[in-house]
C-alpha cells in the first residue's frame, strides 16, 4: 500500500480489553515539528495522536518532550510524567587501533535534516586550522552520500578529511576515547544519548542548546546556537585551545552520567504503572 505501517506504539486498531489501563511512552515530537523530513503519507502523527488520546497516562523521556506534547496535542499536564533514559553504552576498556593518522572531531548518528550535520561541515570548512590539523569522523548514519559529497566539495573541504566509520559498540568506544571532542549539532532531540555516551568515555562534549539537549547534558557540555556555524566554530576552537576547559568538561561529564541509569528508568516506570493501576 501507499501508507506506512503504524509504529509499534501506535496501533491503529488497539485491543479493547475491559478494565485494562494504557500507559504510553512518547519519545519525541519530531514528526510533528519537522513534517517536511518525512514522506507525505507517513501516518505517524495521526496514529500517535490517536494513541495519546486513548492512553490513561503518558511517559515522556524528557521535560522538553513533555512540553511539546502538551503544546501540540493539548494533553493535560497531570496525565504525563517524565522519566529519563539510561546510558546504553558502557566502558569495556576497549582501546583498539583506528585507521586514523590525525586528531579528529567525532560526530555520531544520522546526518540529514534536523540532525544538522551541514552546520558542522560549515564550521569545519571555515577554520583553516581544523582543515589542516583535524579530520572529521562520522560514525554510523551510512556512507557519505552523493549530496553530502557535493556539499563537501562546494565548501572546498578535501574529501579525505571527512570520513564515515561503521562498526559496533567496540569501534564507537575507541572513537569516543580518541576524539579531540564530540560534536552534537542537532536541532531537536527527544532526549539525546550520544552526548552522555561521550561523557562516559571522558570525551569533551560540544552540543547545541536546542530542545532537550541542555536538560540532558546540564553543565557538562559547551553549548552553542545550532543555527550559527560561526558559533559552533568558536565553541570548537575554545575546547581545542583550553586544556583547563577540556578537563573541566570531562570531570563534569563523569558526574553527569551518574544521573542516568536503566535501573532508575525501570524503577520510575514501574512506579508510574503501579500508580495508574491503583488510580
Amino acid at each position: 500500500t501507499d501508507t506506512l505501517p503504524p509504529a509499534p506504539f501506535t496501533r491503529s486498531k488497539p485491543a479493547m480489553t475491559p478494565g485494562y489501563k494504557r500507559v504510553l511512552t512518547v519519545y519525541d515530537m519530531i514528526h510533528e515539528l519537522f513534517p517536511a523530513e518525512f514522506p507525505a503519507n507517513d501516518r505517524t502523527p495521526i496514529d500517535k495522536a490517536s494513541a495519546v488520546a486513548r492512553a490513561d497516562h503518558i511517559i515522556c523521556i524528557s521535560e522538553h518532550t513533555r512540553r511539546d506534547l502538551i503544546r501540540i496535542l493539548g494533553v493535560p499536564h497531570e496525565k504525563t510524567s517524565v522519566i529519563h533514559l539510561g546510558i546504553s553504552l558502557s566502558p569495556t576498556g576497549t582501546r583498539g587501533d583506528l585507521p586514523v593518522c590525525r586528531p579528529f572531531l567525532l560526530y555520531v548518528g544520522a546526518r540529514g535534516g534536523y540532525k544538522n550535520f551541514a552546520c558542522l561541515l560549515r564550521a569545519y570548512a571555515a577554520s583553516g586550522r581544523l582543515l589542516k590539523e583535524f579530520d572529521l569522523l562520522a560514525f554510523g548514519g551510512g556512507p557519505i552520500n552523493t549530496k553530502e559529497a557535493e556539499f563537501i566539495r562546494q565548501l572546498s573541504i578535501p574529501p579525505e578529511n571527512v570520513r564515515q566509520v561503521q562498526g559496533g559498540d567496540d569501534v564507537l568506544e575507541v572513537l569516543y576515547r580518541r576524539a579531540a571532542a564530540f560534536v552534537y549539532p542537532s536541532l531537536y532531540e527527544g532526549f539525546g544519548l550520544p552526548p552522555l555516551e561521550a561523557m562516559s568515555f571522558d570525551c569533551p562534549v560540544i552540543c547545541s542548546n536546542a530542545s532537550s539537549i541542555p536538560e540532558v547534558v546540564g553543565n557538562a557540555a559547551l553549548l552553542f546556537d545550532p543555527l550559527s556555524a560561526e558559533a559552533l566554530g568558536q565553541a570548537i576552537a575554545v575546547v581545542l585551545d583550553d586544556a583547563g576547559l577540556r578537563q573541566a568538561l570531562i570531570a563534569k561529564g563523569r558526574a553527569r552520567i551518574n544521573h542516568f541509569s536503566w535501573e532508575k528508568c525501570a524503577q520510575l516506570t514501574m512506579t508510574v504503572y503501579e500508580r495508574v493501576l491503583s488510580g
